[in-house]
């Protein structure tokens, strides 16, 4: 009888032993030995370019007011006119300005570069609709600096928006689609991890 007592108390306490460790061990085991969860994305809204690739700093202006800028030192989202400037275009540069209006207070972290392939691509009006939007100086050898690093990414794409550190860094894609408002989330969150 006493046995009997002893033998089920060492059961319960087996029981209660295994309730809380079989958990850690199925964990381990889906984490270390299985394709649990392998693709599934972050929180981040866009692509995280792995490894970073570093553009450097170049001389950016604002058409209008023939402002000088520079690359380093801001935030910058980076988009390509490669062929004649229409809807699709002009709606690209439109999503970037909400984008920055959007982001308040902290849109003076942010700056807007189009990286136009020919200037004849996009007409005067375009550049006053997209008002405080920067371009690369015209420099065909600063140019092709620019677009050759930034091109060296495997995965680009120039319908996509292109997120540049403050450092000059090659950070974040956003494939064409992307809801500009996860933009605007990752953007926050990246200015206030910065701080």
């Amino acid at each position: 009888m006493i046995l009997s007592d002893i033998l089920k108390s060492r059961l319960k306490l087996i029981g209660i032993v295994l309730l809380f460790v079989m958990p850690v061990v199925y964990a381990w085991y889906l984490v270390f030995f299985t394709n649990y969860k392998m693709h599934t994305k972050g929180v981040e809204h866009g692509l995280l370019i792995s490894p970073i690739i570093q553009v450097g700093d170049f001389e950016l202006f604002e058409p209008i007011s023939q402002e000088k800028y520079q690359l380093i030192g801001k935030w910058t989202l980076v988009s390509f006119v490669e062929n004649k400037c229409e809807k699709a275009c002009e709606f690209q540069l439109y999503e970037l300005r909400q984008i920055w209006l959007a982001l308040g207070k902290d849109g003076n972290k942010i700056q807007r570069l189009a990286i136009v392939k020919d200037k004849n691509l996009i007409s005067s009006e375009q550049i006053k609709l997209s008002q405080g939007h920067l371009f690369l100086k015209e420099d065909k050898d600063s140019k092709d600096r620019l677009n050759s690093r930034i091109k060296s990414y495997p995965a680009f794409d120039s319908e996509s928006i292109y997120l540049i550190d403050p450092y000059g860094n090659l950070m974040m894609q956003y494939k064409k689609g992307t809801n500009p408002s996860g933009i605007i989330k990752d953007i926050e969150r990246l200015i206030r991890i910065s701080k």
